[in-house]
């Protein structure tokens, strides 16, 4: 192939000659030997922004994380003068007598989590307030100005007043307890909160019963499990073959210490893990999980079509169920129940004649029947599994008969009490006398 370059015709503009070519492409010292042709280097001078500051340049500062996720992991702030320039998290060298790279099944890292880590995006996010704001318009047209401290105090101070003295002393909702707020300034569901000492001495508090966040899952432990001390700590999940996060992002939600640790482990040793979720989460990406996206709000509904597989299919764990469990067919009902419907009952179609199949879920959460058969059968056959039923799905319209529906499947499948089991409800429970057995 020939290439052939002519002169530059100045009169037509835009036109590339065969010097202006080679110096374009920076192609020039490489053909050198063609023609003599050269192309002095030029200094590298671009920098977008100042030299990234060094550690020997920095203060660390240990603190931890703020979400009430249920961990509140460490983290590293690494600051100049008050900015924190990154954030970092455990690497070994913050606990007693650690070094860097301490990571031990006794000692793991307290590694945070993705959202942890991106802290620095939401505290020097432009969308915070730095000064206190007063509406001037009305509720809803979104007109504030800017005011003193002293001002909005004195608004504050004097507002209190007036509602105490208007409406009685339970006009002021206390309602400042959860999420990155349950500090020792916030933590008013509990009378040690600062807050809510400043406002029980006030005389003029009203706080809530529950927590917004997981009352689906309050309730349903309740009467299911008796308690809502009924979780596993993430340490079992090390010894688990078969992980489904149900709802449930560890990437961004641990519920407890050093979940991706544990997790991890189980991976390492052969753990296949699945997620049901509507959307493919970071934790399915890094897990290579199997996804199952279901319709939000049907989570009972393709629960209970498992259930029916398993049950059809003879899969479930009689033994456990006669010895542990109460109203799951008509054999564990109690005595003066025996004319009541049990879960099986239900699950089959007995009394209303709608059995609760595959293909019946299939048609409420959109998850293809084949796709609940499928997982039905990995949960009931592989022992032990840990289902993982997060909050989020029961935070909707009956939400806590998702976790009741994940309590029963559960427990038809023997996988409570079970090391690398799980029966997440709320929180976790410790107790000296207790026991997981291991699967024989």
């Amino acid at each position: 192939m020939k290439i052939e370059f002519k002169g530059a015709n100045p009169d037509i503009p835009n036109q590339t000659g065969r010097r202006d070519f080679l110096k374009v492409m920076g192609v020039g010292a490489g053909l050198a030997g063609l023609g003599g042709l050269t192309v002095a280097p030029r200094e590298a001078s671009a920098f977008a922004y100042e030299p990234y500051p060094t550690d020997d340049q920095l203060t660390t500062v240990v603190t931890s994380c703020a979400h009430n996720c249920g961990s509140r992991h460490m983290l590293v702030a690494h600051k100049k003068g008050d900015v924190i320039v990154r954030l970092s998290t455990d690497d070994g060298r913050y606990q007693k007598g650690g070094a860097y790279g301490k990571d031990t099944v006794d000692e793991p890292q307290l590694r945070a989590c993705l959202r942890g880590r991106s802290y620095r995006s939401r505290l020097y996010s432009p969308e915070r307030l730095l000064y206190p704001m007063m509406r001037v318009g009305k509720r809803g047209e979104g007109k504030f100005k800017r005011v003193s401290w002293d001002e909005a105090l004195d608004f504050l101070a004097h507002k209190m007043v007036e509602l105490k003295k208007t409406y009685g002393p339970t006009a002021i909702l206390d309602q400042s307890y959860a999420g990155a707020s349950y500090g020792v300034l916030h933590k008013s569901d509990q009378i040690e909160g600062l807050l809510g000492r400043f406002l029980g001495m006030f005389g003029c508090r009203t706080n809530s019963w529950s927590v917004p966040s997981y009352q689906g899952t309050t309730f349903s432990s309740r009467i299911t499990f008796g308690t809502i001390e009924d979780g596993n700590e993430d340490d079992a999940y090390a010894h688990s073959k078969l992980i489904i996060m149900w709802g449930w992002n560890p990437a961004y939600t641990f519920h407890g210490g050093n979940t991706f640790y544990y997790m991890r482990m189980a991976k390492q040793r052969g753990c296949k893990f699945v997620l049901v979720d509507p959307q493919y989460t970071d934790s399915a990406s890094a897990y290579d999980a199997w996804w199952i996206p279901i319709r939000p709000n049907t989570d009972a509904a393709m629960l209970a079509g498992m259930a029916h597989v398993i049950f059809s299919e003879n899969l479930h764990d009689q033994k456990f169920i006669d010895r542990f469990v109460l109203g799951m067919d008509k054999g564990t009902l109690p005595p003066e129940h025996q004319d009541a419907e049990s879960f099986k009952d239900y699950i089959l179609g007995t009394r209303d004649g709608i059995p609760k199949s595959a293909e019946w879920a299939e048609a409420i959460c959109g998850v293809k029947a084949d796709d609940i058969r499928k997982l039905a059968r990995m949960y009931a056959t592989t022992k032990p599994a840990a289902l993982k039923a997060s909050w989020a799905p029961g935070r909707a319209a009956y939400g806590e008969q998702y976790n009741r529906m994940a309590a029963a499947v559960q427990a038809m499948t023997g996988n409570i009490g079970k090391l690398g089991g799980c029966a997440e409800g709320v929180g976790k429970a410790w107790h000296s006398e207790s026991i997981a057995y291991p699967y024989d």
